[in-house]
């Protein structure tokens, strides 16, 4: 658990492209899975921030905080459920990709 309503995944050995693909697999998983509680089914979402680092000595582990939870608010602004994949920083400027409903 990070923060209130946040959670991290770490993967190891896993590029962007494979941690966009757990991420959109957890997201479908938990839209798949309702909430029943006292009677009542309640759906349930999440969005998903996603960003990769491949650690050194120079990298800043911050910026891969940061980097991730850009990417998370993101994914809200688009409309919620969904992934939302931060660019590297030495790929072009492109927008994040964004996957899901």
């Amino acid at each position: 658990r990070y923060g209130g309503e946040e959670f991290a995944v770490i993967l190891s050995n896993t590029d962007v492209q494979g941690a966009a693909i757990v991420a959109e697999r957890i997201r479908k998983k938990v839209m798949e899975t309702p909430l029943s509680w006292e009677g009542n089914v309640i759906p349930m979402t999440i969005s998903v921030g996603v960003a990769g680092l491949i650690p050194d000595m120079d990298n800043d582990l911050n910026s891969l905080i940061h980097a991730a939870d850009q990417a998370l608010y993101k994914a809200k602004e688009s409309g919620r459920n969904c992934v939302v994949v931060s660019p590297a920083e030495n790929s072009s400027k492109e927008d994040a990709i964004r996957h899901g409903v």
